[in-house]
């Protein structure tokens, strides 16, 4: 045999091997690369290997509080607070959204968790919105066409104006499900809602230390009309319940009570002055609900007394009459600068035998103003300051607070 018979041998024997070996080898499959999904706005892709555009966003905000209170409940705990504490609140929010023959399908989540510290130098603020370390669900809600379903803002809410605090309103988040409608500018929409999330159902004590309940366990009714066309909007709505429990001590019995509230909201865009310039105009009623007037509950008359306001988060189970109402103007002064004033008023009239809560009367004033500062996107640095106010019929609740908030947030 040849030396050249010897290298054609040993090369022919190397590919075929290298042939052998190469049928061995597995095969990689095609990468899936994320994709923009642009059919529900900005900011969505695609889950690999799905047809669910998602959407991740959320914020990170340092804050820390300045106040005084002169009622007495506050005072006397902390006679000498001015000063709060330093809180870091996180958020993280996803949407998941799909169309579908039926129509879209999204899901929306809004996780928070929020630090702080407890007794020992607290202002009014940190003590009605007591800070913990604990993480909780802020919004979720799933909606498919015309039905969303979940805990989110009941549909009697109309906002609280442009400034943070706020003023005396609904401002409610409840487990309901919403069915809405829009056409032309008008929307019609109905929801059954949780009353429990307004704390009707086991929050009314009576005068012998029992607990009444509040409710008759029927979910609240609740009907909105809304229309929107050029520089105008406006809300109205309307809602039936089961809330107020009258008390016979005489015969220690428990009276459920039926009451309703009606609201509207007014809202022009004023961009002739300024462009993002907006002005609110909001007013409510309700009998035997006083949640729904902000009397109790949201950013409350209740809340800002400390819970000495006529029983506090238990009002809501107290029969009376309440109205609230407030006007709010937002000014842009630059694409970096903007500033808000809130004014609001709220009123109390108990319409109750009830010993603790007879003929309880009461009027809340609230101001606040609000500077926010936006030197890069996506970072706000905003001072908010709201001052309050309440005339009632008993000394134990009179008084007046102040309260300035801090705080630096940046969003994504």
């Amino acid at each position: 045999m040849t030396f050249k018979s010897v290298i054609l041998g040993s090369a022919a024997a190397i590919i075929v091997a290298g042939a052998a070996n190469a049928a061995d080898l597995t095969i990689a499959e095609p990468v899936d690369y994320v994709k923009v999904c642009d059919a529900f706005g900005k900011g969505f892709f695609y889950s690999p290997g799905t047809d669910t555009c998602i959407k991740v966003g959320g914020y990170v905000k340092f804050i820390t509080t300045f106040g005084d209170s002169d009622y007495g409940a506050f005072n006397k705990a902390y006679p000498d607070s001015n000063w709060g504490n330093f809180v870091t609140e996180a958020s993280i929010q996803v949407t998941a959204s799909s169309i579908t023959e039926y129509g879209n399908l999204t899901g929306w989540i809004d996780y928070r968790a929020k630090t702080g510290n407890t007794a020992g130098g607290e202002t009014l603020a940190d003590y009605v919105n007591a800070s913990t370390n604990s993480a909780y669900v802020d919004t979720a809600w799933l909606q498919f066409g015309p039905v969303k379903a979940g805990y989110f803002d009941s549909l009697f809410d109309f906002g609280q104006g442009f400034t943070d605090k706020g003023s005396y309103s609904s401002d409610t988040k409840t487990d309901h499900i919403e069915l809405s409608y829009t056409v032309n500018g008008f929307g019609l929409a109905i929801s059954l809602e949780d009353p429990r999330d307004r704390g009707a159902v086991g929050t009314f004590i009576d005068d012998l230390g029992i607990d009444r309940g509040g409710n008759n366990n029927i979910p609240d009714i609740i009907a909105a009309v809304t229309y929107s066309s050029g520089i105008f909007k406006t809300k109205i709505a309307g809602a039936y319940f089961q809330h107020a429990a009258d008390i016979d001590l005489d015969n220690n019995l428990r009276h459920d009570k039926t009451g309703f509230a009606v609201g509207g909201i007014v809202e022009l865009a004023l961009d002739n002055i300024s462009k993002g310039d907006k002005f609110q105009l909001y007013a409510a009623y309700a009998q035997n609900g006083n949640s729904f007037t902000g009397i109790t509950g949201g950013s409350s008359v209740a809340g800002y007394t400390t819970g000495s306001v006529a029983g506090g988060a238990g009002l809501d189970a107290v029969p009376g009459d309440s109205w609230s109402t407030f006007a709010s103007y937002k000014h842009v002064w630059t694409d970096r600068v903007w500033s808000a004033l809130t004014v609001g008023y709220a009123k109390f009239e108990g319409t109750t035998d009830y010993t603790f809560f007879k003929d309880r009367e009461f009027d809340a004033f609230r101001v606040g103003g609000a500077v926010n500062f936006t030197p890069v996107k996506g970072l706000d640095l905003m001072v908010d300051a709201a001052y309050n106010k309440i005339d009632s019929d008993t000394a134990a609740i009179d008084g007046d607070a102040w309260a300035t908030t801090i705080w630096l947030k940046r969003s994504w």
